[in-house]
């Protein structure tokens, strides 16, 4: 009900799967349709000049997390055939790109016992779109203490870049 990023995207994303999970009325069709739409719309107004989301609207800092939740919706809707506003998903990715190079194990937040788990997702993300980062990727295998959810979600980055043996190893 607030309009954060992470609402917006969650009351959304879950439509873009309904028509498979149960058989809608032309008329459910039309008001998913609209309300995915209209979630774009709202996510447009989270967009900073650097390509992130920020948490809120209108606030000028990119929200790391919430950028990669955002992208994650954008390459869904697109692949499920929703048309993604011009420059949406290049910018984001563009922005995730340029944070996962800058990650590094030492500068993550330590308070958090999946610190590693953010630029997982990032990576993930950014391969699911199409554009594997590939430095950031072999750097975070490399980590000798990397949290089992981060491997996992490295693990789907190798393989939907097309490293399934990668995938498979870890």
């Amino acid at each position: 009900p607030h309009g954060c990023i992470e609402q917006t995207i969650s009351r959304a994303f879950p439509q873009l799967y309904l028509s498979a999970m149960v058989e809608l009325s032309t008329e459910q069709k039309k008001e998913t349709q609209q309300n995915i739409n209209a979630a774009f719309d709202k996510i447009m107004k989270h967009q900073t000049s650097e390509g992130g989301f920020s948490y809120w609207p209108g606030n000028p800092y990119s929200s790391e997390w919430g950028s990669s939740y955002a992208a994650h919706f954008i390459i869904e809707a697109e692949q499920k055939g929703y048309k993604v506003p011009s420059g949406m998903k290049s910018a984001v990715l563009k922005f995730l790109k340029s944070k996962s190079r800058a990650w590094s194990q030492m500068n993550a937040n330590k308070k958090s016992r999946y610190n590693d788990l953010g630029q997982a997702y990032r990576l993930y993300i950014l391969a699911k779109g199409g554009r594997p980062e590939w430095g950031a990727m072999n750097r975070l295998r490399e980590q000798t203490n990397l949290s089992t959810p981060a491997q996992w979600r490295l693990a789907g980055a190798y393989a939907l870049a097309g490293k399934s043996s990668v995938a498979e190893k870890m």
